[in-house]
């Protein structure tokens, strides 16, 4: 038989090395044998906790409307409730709504009044929540314009064509007495930077803005000639909108979303220094004017609890109905569903986030 060398002749003290040896090698057994039960048990572990589910979310404006969505972001607020967001910037409703009809995105952060035309049109898109309930633009035109009137035969800026800074521009200059295009030519710029630089070079000579763009545009020497709240109506200017297919299989996951949400709108209020931090990642800033601008303009704006408006889409059917007769006889409900905010208010939800 075959020994170790130092199991000869070694004696007491070679015993004892040897024993010794013996119950290293045992617990060394052990712990590889322990260690390989927890690496099979681990997977198991794992399958016990859901993944996250993963959401693309569209935003369509680089403005402090978008706040509260950024903050459910920076804050992990989304990730809280189980989902993994990834926020994309789209300029413009239109191209939004496109986006998600084609299904490369699952929620956004948009304009209903563009939803309202695409429902008509037999698209299956509604609206859940009611983020900014107010035309909420500043007009902003050139130094040398003193009033509305003075904008006709001048161009005008707006994102995109169905856009809510569209609609608020067509409103304004309407009740001003110009009819849009005829006497006003509108302008699609892309985005709210883009409007800021059309104005600066006088390629346009007002534009319905928001901060920050705004606080570039004043920088320049841009005035405001209407404030949001001088408007003077309600309207769906952004909201969470969804396609009723994807609210259908994914009620819940839509549901934590919008916890995800209200969670944002409620750091947003408390935490003004660590929003104005949040915000500033997304516009690109580190301006403290512009920051603070676009901070106080979100808190003025945002509502605090999301309830979609349905007056607010009166006012969008109505304008509509200029040149769609047909739109008349539509109603609020067709393109609104209250029904999960109603059911998170009812479970105390967002007075829990008020407290």
């Amino acid at each position: 038989m075959f020994f170790a060398p130092w199991h000869i002749n070694c004696g007491y003290r070679g015993v004892l090395v040897g024993v010794r040896m013996m119950a290293c090698k045992t617990k060394l057994h052990a712990a590889l044998f322990f260690g390989f039960l927890s690496l099979l048990s681990a997977p198991l572990t794992l399958r016990a906790q859901p993944s996250a589910v993963r959401l693309h979310v569209a935003y369509v404006a680089i403005s402090g409307t978008q706040a509260a969505l950024w903050m459910g972001q920076e804050g992990g607020l989304f990730r809280k409730y189980g989902l993994d967001v990834s926020l994309v910037y789209i300029a413009g409703a239109a191209q939004v709504i496109q986006t998600m009809l084609a299904g490369d995105i699952q929620i956004a952060a948009a304009a209903p009044s563009g939803v309202v035309s695409v429902v008509l049109g037999g698209g299956d898109l509604v609206t859940l929540a009611g983020m900014v309930n107010i035309p909420a633009f500043y007009l902003a035109v050139r130094p040398e314009i003193n009033s509305i009137q003075d904008l006709k035969g001048r161009p005008v800026g707006v994102t995109r064509f169905g856009a809510s800074t569209d609609f608020t521009m067509r409103y304004l200059l309407r009740r001003a007495g110009l009819e849009p295009q005829k006497d006003v030519p509108i302008l699609q710029m892309g985005g709210q930077p883009e409007m800021a630089v059309g104005l600066e070079t006088g390629r346009i000579f007002a534009a319905t803005a928001v901060p920050p763009a705004l606080v570039r545009m004043e920088r320049a020497g841009a005035k405001v000639l209407v404030t949001p709240r001088s408007i003077g109506f309600r309207f769906p200017h952004v909201g969470v909108v969804v396609r009723k297919s994807f609210l259908t299989a994914q009620r819940e996951t839509v549901k934590n979303f919008l916890r995800g949400y209200g969670e944002g709108v409620a750091l947003l209020y408390r935490d003004k220094e660590r929003s104005k931090k949040g915000i500033g990642r997304y516009i690109r800033s580190e301006d403290a004017g512009v920051l603070e601008a676009t901070w106080q303009y979100a808190v003025d704006t945002i509502e605090r609890v999301p309830y979609p408006d349905p007056e607010g889409f009166k006012v969008v059917l109505e304008e509509l109905a200029r040149t769609r007769p047909e739109t008349a006889k539509a109603k609020p409900e067709q393109f609104i569903d209250d029904s999960l905010i109603r059911e998170l208010e009812a479970e105390g939800f967002f007075k829990k986030l008020s407290r």
